[in-house]
């Protein structure tokens, strides 16, 4: 067993390190996928920028295949998608979940770039917003008018989808004040939609060392390491993140996403080992699951979906389908929800299922 228990400081001290160590033993870079793009922009009912957002991929047959977060603009996006019809459905605490289904023309060939989509999502406040919390908030930074002004470029320029554009805009602002803790963290994130991981995290490690108390920093880094499906890492990058803001139900919620997908890559008949590690997972998949649960006040209902796949993987169909059941009474206008309706028969029926 590689460690799942509690982090002691010098533990914590360890996973830094380790942040540090990655951005020296990525590959140079990163080939940029082929297929179908889903670009989207997340705002509340005011039209304010939702950060932080989970965005999660799903199929037209809405299984899950894919997830990420929105940006610090509200952005997220998808590429490389072969197929022609997915779901993305949108969850914040305090807002109604959103569906939506993006379809393209046709199935994409090696000899085809593909086809992009552009989704605008506007949730819907249930209460007021979360407050900011005073550890992102970076002291001494005087910023000079025209880094703030090349800042203030590239974001409008992430905005308008034009990638290259704002990567030199919040490169340009860099150049003007290099201590930026905005720019360094928006430009890991617009490097990260462009699948240029390498620089993504050195950008990220450059935020760091200027603010090392901003959870969004180790949100990235977790991020990162989910699309390079190094989810053992990752888990222990979210844990820290947790660590430095201990009540947003987001992050135990990726934890627990990161830590799922660990656990089913580990085949438990290679040894006791390999089967104890399995199990440790996702019991500690389960206890985030539950800790998201509590910090939302019981409201984010994305926790159930996720607790229906860890069941399913585990081989308890019942308890899997409790779950998707749950999930249906607290989002009942899903636009999936036959499909869940379907795969809660599945699951009680004799026959092994797969959830939606």
């Amino acid at each position: 067993m590689t460690g799942y228990k509690a982090y002691p400081p010098l533990y914590r001290a360890h996973i830094v390190t380790v942040i540090v160590l990655v951005s020296c033993i990525l590959p140079i870079a990163v080939a940029r996928s082929q297929g179908n793009v889903i670009r989207g922009k997340v705002r509340d009912s005011s039209g304010r920028h939702m950060s932080q957002v989970i965005v999660q991929l799903e199929n037209g047959n809405g299984q899950p295949i894919n997830q990420t977060v929105t940006n610090n603009e509200g952005d997220f996006i998808f590429a490389g998608l072969p197929e022609t019809s997915y779901i993305i459905v949108i969850s914040a605490l305090d807002f109604t979940p959103v569906s939506e289904h993006v379809d393209f023309v046709r199935t994409v060939t090696p000899d085809s770039v593909g086809e992009q989509r552009t989704v605008e999502v506007t949730l819907v406040p249930k209460v007021g917003p979360n407050p900011v919390l005073s550890n992102r908030t970076v002291p001494a930074q005087n910023v000079p008018k025209t880094a703030s002004d090349a800042l203030e470029r590239a974001v409008k320029l992430s905005k308008d989808n034009k990638t290259q554009e704002a990567t030199a805009a919040f490169r340009e602002a860099i150049k003007a004040y290099s201590e930026y803790f905005d720019a360094h963290l928006m430009l890991a994130a617009e490097l990260m939609k462009q699948a240029q991981l390498n620089d993504s995290i050195e950008e990220f490690e450059y935020a760091r060392r200027i603010n090392r108390k901003d959870d969004r920093v180790y949100q990235g880094f977790g991020r990162v390491l989910v699309q390079q499906k190094k989810y053992a890492l990752a888990s222990q990058v979210f844990a820290e993140a947790a660590r430095l803001n201990p009540t947003d139900p987001s992050i135990p919620l990726m934890r627990a996403g990161a830590l799922i997908e660990h656990a089913s890559a580990i085949n438990p008949a290679t040894s006791s080992v390999a089967a104890t590690e399995r199990e440790e997972a996702f019991a500690l998949a389960e206890k985030d699951l539950q800790k998201a649960f509590e910090l939302s006040a019981q409201k984010l209902a994305l926790v159930h979906l996720q607790m229906a796949r860890l069941y399913e993987k585990k081989g308890d169909r019942a308890r899997a389908a409790d779950e998707l059941e749950r999930y249906l009474n607290m989002a009942p206008d899903d636009k999936k929800a036959d499909a869940i309706r379907t795969a809660i028969r599945t699951l009680r029926s004799p026959a092994i299922g797969k959830i939606p």
